[in-house]
């Protein structure tokens, strides 16, 4: 298993990559965001340069709201053009995977209607990724979040690897649904993210153990289906205090949680 944790995009990533170097994580979980690591701006070679010195990994993640399944089509090709755009920006630095966050904003317009878009978009993706030899991962992003809604998608592009999100699991549904989406997407599973929070509507990025989700549960379910991969520890605050002691929460529950 390894540890990392996600830069801010609003600020320094060489900072940041020296920062996550010098607190023990493993790699950083890169996203390509505006302002300060947009795609279209950002330096490759002096990201690789402080990847190289820092001796820390790195792996792709993409911005959650870019309009995938827009009703306007020209708002989907746009985005779809961002996300190669990203895969180009991480192939040029040695990372293998990225993540696409499904989307569900298309008022007036089916489920049915927004899955189509959702796959589309993928089965393009995919097939730009495969050039590179590179994967795509889906994540559960609420409210694309159930495993009716994921399965198309999974089911559709064989090649595409799951992203489990723990903290997204527990949002916008009246139950986590981290064992449901792992005993449907389990031997797909290629990525974690944990954070945690209060259930409800709000994706909270709490430290672990503050929130309401059970933590042993969801290690020992990870464990069940052979999970030893990366995981992304997803806590946003200004006091990395938080984010290291969510890092130790977890890895001493790792090494101490026993499978049946």
């Amino acid at each position: 298993m390894l540890l990392g944790a996600m830069n801010n995009p609003m600020e320094d990533i060489v900072e940041e990559i020296a920062l996550f170097a010098d607190l023990g994580f493993d790699f950083i979980d890169f996203t390509l965001e505006p302002q300060r690591t947009y795609s279209g701006s950002i330096n490759v070679r002096r990201v690789a340069n402080a990847l190289k010195n820092a001796g820390l990994g790195a792996i792709g993640h993409t911005a959650w709201y870019l309009p995938i399944a827009s009703p306007f089509p020209e708002f989907r090709k746009l985005a779809l053009r961002e996300l190669e755009r990203c895969l180009n920006v991480f192939h040029d630095l040695g990372v293998e995977r990225m993540n696409l966050h499904p989307d569900s904003r298309a008022p007036l317009h089916s489920e049915e209607w927004v899955i189509a878009q959702n796959v589309e978009a993928l089965a393009k993706l995919v097939a730009a990724a495969g050039r590179n030899g590179m994967k795509i991962l889906v994540e559960n992003t609420p409210p694309f979040s159930r495993a009716a809604q994921i399965k198309p998608l999974l089911e559709t592009v064989p090649e595409a690897e799951f992203l489990l999100d723990i903290g997204h699991a527990n949002v916008g549904t009246p139950y986590n649904r981290t064992e449901e989406l792992l005993a449907n997407f389990g031997h797909r599973l290629g990525r974690v993210h944990v954070s945690d929070n209060r259930g409800g509507a709000d994706d909270q990025h709490l430290p672990l153990g503050v929130g309401n989700i059970n933590w042993e549960k969801k290690v020992r379910a990870l464990k069940t289906v052979g999970y030893d991969g990366t995981i992304t520890i997803e806590v946003f605050s200004d006091d990395n205090d938080y984010l290291v002691m969510s890092r130790n929460k977890l890895k001493r529950l790792w090494d101490t949680v026993k499978v049946d």
